[in-house]
């Protein structure tokens, strides 16, 4: 009975998975100005401090080289800056620019708007269980890696 119920826990997470992905895909011209692969690595650079590459990397899970090329990608579209940074001049600050903070500003809305209609019908309580329960299967998956990087490969 577990590996049955884990089994349909699968499927509904490609399920998930697939209806995220068709609604990123819907993402009006907003998307249009981020690189393609980059939102996720723009999503956590902080607007108030920013962060450096390697916190970036152990933030999104992703090999530092895929980050890297993001970073580029998104410095090269006017959405992040680099600076030197003043405790580490071998290291440097990334941070969202105004026109960073403006397109993560809109995509957020976007996306608030979009998960307003679909959830529309759902109770506050449904949707702090759900969420609850997400960072729940969040934590306890990535508990059983010290090192997600080195554990993917």
């Amino acid at each position: 009975m577990a590996t049955a119920l884990r089994r349909e826990l699968m499927t509904e997470a490609r399920e998930l998975t697939k209806a995220m992905r068709l609604l990123k895909s819907r993402l009006p011209g907003l998307q249009s100005a981020i690189p393609p692969g980059t939102l996720q690595v723009l999503w956590i650079i902080s607007p108030a401090s920013g962060c450096h590459l390697k916190d970036l990397a152990e933030r999104t899970s992703l090999d530092p080289s895929t980050v890297s090329r993001s970073v580029a990608a998104l410095v090269k579209a006017g959405l992040v800056a680099r600076s030197a940074d003043p405790d580490d001049g071998r290291a440097s600050v990334l941070t969202l620019t105004p026109a960073g903070a403006r397109a993560l500003d809109e995509i957020a809305g976007w996306y608030d708007q979009q998960l307003a209609e679909a959830l529309r019908e759902w109770t506050p309580e449904d949707i702090a269980v759900l969420t609850a329960l997400m960072r729940r299967l969040s934590t306890d998956l990535m508990s059983r890696h010290d090192h997600p990087l080195e554990a993917a490969r």
